[in-house]
């Protein structure tokens, strides 16, 4: 099992913050140089959807029910586009600091956000109106993860504390004491959780019973962002460090690890966007975007 680069996509004219996508049809990106653009992926070219942002987008999540996209900016605002008519729905300006998180949870029909001074806010996913707010007092949120029937949500934070939500109440129902420099990703294996964090370590979880299941030092430096593949058999890392891995959940094995030389990012991995459980994108530093599938 390894890793096959598909294509390299490029156009952004600075460094790659953030990614989502629906499918393996289009993709949407954020950048330093204040552009969220929209990319075909099946031809490896920016089609003729972009926004130009008075500040840089940090975060973008993307509602596909109603064709809206969020952008979390540098300032705190957050902009909801009509993806159909290409049109500013709202802007809100809740948020005094950062976005440094935000995701759509379908299931709840809300958007999640956390800034960089540990608040965290829950938006109607039509209407955009603030339905709560919580001070966490943990500085930046780096990731919110939502679990698989969108019952739990884990918010990774800068005092290196994952906080476990339940999403009926919004109550803390759990905190793993997870990353000693700051807890930077978390993603939902059923009973279990994968965090990454600031101190390079991937830590497995039994979330249920705060149970530490086993603990590696995964990367050279900060784990970025984690996802699931194959089943759940296997989990993607990206890093600081500028390289991708491929593990093996039973146990947290490695199987492959890919640099630059390998066909990798020159610069820093930030995050990765899963197209389906064999194929993701990841987006750098280096202004690209690089599509991958795990082959047998």
């Amino acid at each position: 099992m390894q890793l096959e680069k598909l294509k390299s996509i490029t156009g952004h004219a600075a460094a790659i913050y953030d990614v989502t996508s629906k499918d393996e049809l289009f993709a949407y990106t954020t950048s330093a140089d204040k552009y969220v653009a929209r990319w075909d992926l099946k031809r490896g070219v920016q089609d003729n959807f972009a926004v130009k942002l008075e500040f840089s987008g940090f975060r973008i999540a993307l509602n596909h029910n109603n064709q809206t996209l969020a952008i979390g900016n540098s300032k705190g605002g957050i902009h909801f586009i009509d993806l159909e008519k290409k049109v500013e729905k709202r802007l809100l300006t809740q948020h005094k600091s950062a976005i440094f998180s935000l995701n759509y949870d379908e299931i709840n029909n809300v958007f999640y956000s956390g800034d960089a001074e540990g608040y965290f806010c829950v938006w109607n996913g039509d209407s955009f109106d603030l339905l709560l707010t919580l001070p966490f007092n943990c500085g930046k949120i780096r990731q919110i993860s939502i679990n698989e029937n969108a019952s739990h949500i884990a918010i990774c934070g800068q005092d290196g504390n994952v906080r476990i939500i339940e999403t009926h109440f919004y109550n803390e129902i759990a905190t793993l004491k997870a990353h000693r420099l700051g807890a930077n990703c978390a993603v939902f294996d059923h009973d279990r959780l994968y965090t990454g964090g600031k101190d390079a370590h991937i830590i497995m979880w039994d979330w249920k019973s705060n149970s530490k299941l086993k603990s590696i030092p995964a990367h050279n430096y900060a784990v970025y962002d984690l996802a699931l593949f194959n089943g759940d058999e296997n989990l993607v890392s990206v890093s600081f460090d500028k390289s991708i891995k491929l593990w093996k959940t039973d146990g947290l094995s490695i199987v492959e690890r890919v640099e630059f030389k390998d066909g990798g990012h020159r610069h820093v991995v930030n995050r990765i966007s899963k197209l389906d459980d064999r194929s993701f994108l990841t987006v750098s530093d280096d202004k690209q975007i690089i599509q991958w599938k795990i082959i047998d």
